[in-house]
This record gives structure tokens, sequence and C-alpha cells, in this order.
């Protein structure tokens, strides 16, 4: 069965075979946009970063330094707005997603994307 346009593919720990799974729960938005991350939610300390894909709960991210496991909460800062993220995946060295991460909030009803982004990831 072919995935849904968007919808990850995971890949099985020692297999070259993909399998597709439809995991998404909403649209995603590829944009690009820059964003703060604290790595550390009991630091100040923040990160510059960029995006490759969003969503309402979730982004894809280029990984910047500090995040070293999945499970990691940390923050994600858009202009003013700031929320609780759990890291969900680190790409693999040696894959096409090497170098970036995925992100889940942990606080849904607290949206950091600003209102004109929303409306474009519910018309994707």
């Amino acid at each position: 069965m072919d995935p849904k346009p968007g919808a990850p593919v995971e890949a099985s720990v020692g297999s070259s075979a993909a399998t597709a799974v439809d995991k998404r729960r909403e649209k995603r938005l590829n944009l690009a946009v820059p964003v703060k991350v604290f790595p550390d939610i009991a630091s100040v300390e923040t990160q510059a970063c960029c995006t490759y894909e969003i969503s309402t709960t979730g982004a894809r991210l280029v990984a910047p330094p500090g995040i070293t496991r999945v499970g990691q909460m940390i923050w994600l800062q858009r202009h003013n707005r700031r929320a609780k993220y759990k890291v969900i995946w680190i790409g693999e060295p040696d894959s096409s997603l090497a170098g970036q991460v995925g992100v889940e909030t942990m606080e849904p009803a607290n949206v950091i994307w600003e209102n004109e982004i929303k409306a474009r990831i519910m018309r994707s």
C-alpha cells in the first residue's frame, strides 16, 4: 500500500526495505522558519535553528547542538511564543534525515506558529 501524500515512511532497523506507515494526525507544511531551541528546559541558553516542516503539533528541525536523545524535553520558541516539545526522533548519521530531528508538542493548546502559518497548514 502506498502512503498518503506527506505521510512518514519508517524504515525498520537493520533492513533496507522501508515500510509505509501513516502515523500523521494532521497536515504538514514544508516551510523554513527560524526558531530558538532551548535544549535544556532548566537553562536560558538557546540555539538558533530552522524548520524543514511544521504542523500545529510538531516540527522537523535542523538538529541544533544540545539535542542528544529521543525523549529529551526542549523548549521551542517562535517570536515571543514558547512551548515545551519532546524529541520524537533523531536522524541517523548516514541517512537522508541526518542532521534533522522531529519534535512533538507537549502543550497542544499552546501553538507557537503565528495565525498566517496556522492558516497555511490547514490549507495544505
